[in-house]
């Protein structure tokens, strides 16, 4: 049975053996291509040959689809055009990259488009990184994340099972301002709580375990010296105490350890401390946003 195509995409190839119609929108494509790159397609894509009583266009059967236009059109993009993720600048902010990503995503994994899933995981990884080396690279960059933009990661994360950039995503989150986390309309009630507990853990862990140094100074058992009394650090103000506890952040790697004036034995000891504590900190993030542990994370997405 013939039909007039209301709409057509720029993804319209006279040998294409298939039509696409996405809220009204055709795209004539190739049918192998699809299969190709995805078993959901070639399962989907497993329909009789045309007949009088079977939708066509143009020759081809017709499947309709409940996506976004504009999701499915990236998604075309990225299989028709070999350097479209080039077009992404890789010093892009990230607001550019999310939107650039999020489309290929949900549909990458709706139709389990293996390969452009991965990749879209990977631009938002840069961002969102889900190992302490990378962290530490992104720390190092000095980049400063828009809490606007921050949020909309993780309900693109949590939607579309990409779980590895939620605790980073989570963490960098308990720095937005108590009312303006409250108040945003893309965060779940859920994830406003976890937010708000998770920076409570965050100070304690800063004060107990990575900058003890400087809320609880202990002196090394080889220390021959009144380390204690020189540590400047042990006399941090209550302002001070204050800041941090409104915006913890015991991932950062402390490097001014020449202004602390203790003697080799006490230096090496809170070196140590610091870096065993961050460590763990790292270590607890999934624990910390109910997210369970990194090996956890890592099976529920590659499952």
């Amino acid at each position: 049975m013939a039909r007039n195509l209301p709409t057509r995409s720029d993804f319209w190839y006279s040998d294409g053996s298939i039509v696409l119609l996405i809220e009204g929108t055709g795209f004539r494509v190739h049918q192998s291509i699809l299969s190709q790159h995805s078993d959901v397609f070639a399962d989907l894509f497993t329909v009789p040959q045309p007949s009088d009583d079977t939708e066509s266009i143009e020759g081809c059967p017709v499947v309709h689809l409940a996506d976004r236009l504009a999701d499915f059109t990236d998604v075309m993009k990225a299989l028709y055009q070999p350097f479209y993720f080039d077009t992404l600048r890789p010093d892009a902010d990230l607001a550019t990259l999310i939107s650039f990503v999020s489309g290929i995503l949900r549909i990458s994994t709706k139709y389990n488009l293996i390969f452009l899933r991965k990749k879209c995981i990977s631009i938002l990884q840069t961002k969102f990184p889900s190992t302490l080396e990378g962290c530490d690279a992104l720390l190092s960059s000095g980049y400063k994340y828009v809490s606007s933009t921050i949020v909309r990661a993780i309900p693109l994360a949590r939607e579309n099972n990409v779980p590895e950039i939620l605790p980073w995503a989570f963490y960098i989150s308990t720095n937005i301002d108590t009312d303006t986390l409250l108040d945003d309309p893309v965060l779940s009630w859920k994830d406003k709580t976890l937010c708000l507990a998770g920076k409570e853990q965050l100070w304690e862990m800063q004060k107990s375990l990575t900058h003890r140094f400087a809320f609880d100074f202990t002196k090394s058992h080889k220390c021959q010296h009144l380390c204690t009394s020189r540590l400047p650090c042990a006399t941090m103000t209550w302002r001070q105490s204050e800041e941090l506890r409104l915006s913890p952040h015991p991932l950062h790697e402390y490097d001014e350890w020449d202004t602390l004036k203790v003697c080799q034995h006490c230096l090496e000891q809170v070196q140590v401390q610091h870096r065993k504590g961050r460590e763990e900190v790292w270590n607890s993030l999934p624990v910390i946003f109910r997210l369970g542990s990194w090996a956890d994370i890592h099976l529920e997405q590659n499952r």
